[in-house]
């Protein structure tokens, strides 16, 4: 290829990925007009999953409480009265209502959360993540686009306190990367699944045939949204982001997260985005820069400057994204986003090497291969 053709290439290069950073900083960062509040705590049930000690932090069974408390219903799940989550929520709450058993199938949290969907009583069933924070009047706003053409809506969590930086990477990822690409594709109309708090009327999970709907792919959250837009519904993410604070991480659980999420997603039809996410990072978008200014004849030194502009550049839009939905965003999070960055092409290379995706004491993937594919079909 011609010297001139590969700096067009690499010049088209930079620009759709640094254009598709500032476009989605800019769809993302200013939530939508909220809709008026319908509900009241008393018409939902929450259905909240636990496994192990530390999903029953203090902060998140007061939270539950807090919530029951107010009107609502609680079903807290464990797979077995031993689970290390029963003595903590027992301690806090005496009377906590928890739900105890397992199902049978290739998901771990299905097989837990089962008892708990087919018990929710109440108008709209909410599906809570572990340690996720949300007072009463968050509830009812999050749920509000509810409506007989809007079947599903997802609040998106933010995470926050993070107390080590393995925590402060694991948030630069849920927040200024999976939120932004998120809320932007909901802004274009193109429907996203994602965990933290899924809400759907009651009536419309036993349409969708209750736990079945969220057991028909590999991902639940991405199983439900598939399950109630065949049903002629939309799918929307909500207009209020709910708290998840992480506290002090250990990075090889980080880690094995991210890897666990982009194996996951290679066995939905959304795989490609694990090759075009890292393409239009900030490194192969900065280095496709470097290629072209060094193919131009530019000098190392000014190659160099280019590559610093690109990445405060990079940062900045992050920080317009995080200040518009009222994240914070400091010189600890500017790093964590520039390791997140760094480590984008290995992450997708490690998706791409293996098939094994470790969550829960069970292999979903091999579960997925051996069983979930059979059950997929039958309820298609």
């Amino acid at each position: 290829m011609e010297p001139g053709a590969l700096v067009w290439l690499g010049l088209g290069w930079w620009t759709v990925g640094t254009a598709v950073h500032w476009a989605s900083a800019a769809l993302a960062r200013t939530p939508r007009s909220a809709a008026a509040s319908r509900h009241k705590p008393a018409d939902f049930s929450i259905v909240a999953p636990m496994a192990g000690a530390q999903d029953a932090s203090p902060a998140y069974v007061r939270s539950l409480k807090a919530l029951t408390d107010a009107g609502a219903e609680i079903l807290i799940c464990v797979a077995s009265a031993d689970d290390g989550a029963v003595a903590p929520t027992r301690a806090l709450w005496p009377g906590a209502p928890i739900l105890v058993g397992s199902d049978d199938t290739f998901n771990p949290k299905m097989n837990n959360v089962r008892k708990g969907l087919e018990a929710a009583s109440r108008t709209v069933v909410a599906l809570c993540d572990a340690g996720i924070l949300m007072k009463p009047d968050e509830l009812c706003r999050a749920a509000a686009p509810l409506s007989d053409k809007v079947g599903l809506v997802l609040a998106l969590k933010a995470a926050e306190a993070p107390q080590n930086f393995a925590a402060e990477v694991e948030r630069a990822y849920i927040d200024g990367h999976q939120a932004r690409f998120l809320l932007a594709a909901d802004r274009l109309g193109i429907a996203v699944a994602s965990g933290g708090v899924t809400l759907l009327a009651n009536d419309t999970l036993q349409r969708i045939g209750n736990w079945r709907g969220f057991n028909r792919w590999i991902a639940d959250d991405y199983s439900v949204v598939r399950s109630v837009r065949e049903l002629g519904l939309a799918a929307r993410l909500g207009d209020v982001m709910v708290r998840l604070p992480l506290g002090a991480r250990p990075w090889p659980a980080v880690w094995r997260r991210q890897v666990r999420w982009a194996r996951t997603r290679l066995r939905l039809p959304v795989w490609p985005l694990v090759l075009w996410e890292p393409a239009i990072g900030a490194v192969a978008t900065g280095a496709a820069g470097a290629a072209t200014l060094a193919l131009a004849g530019a000098g190392g030194s000014l190659i160099g400057l280019a590559l610093v502009a690109h990445l405060v550049a990079w940062l900045a839009g992050e920080k317009w994204f995080m200040a518009g939905r009222g994240l914070a965003f400091g010189w600890p999070a500017a790093a964590a986003a520039l390791v997140r960055e760094m480590l984008a092409p290995v992450l997708a290379l490690s998706a791409l090497t293996g098939r094994r995706i470790p969550w829960r004491g069970t292999d979903l993937g091999g579960e997925w291969r051996s069983r979930g594919r059979n059950a997929s079909r039958t309820s298609a």
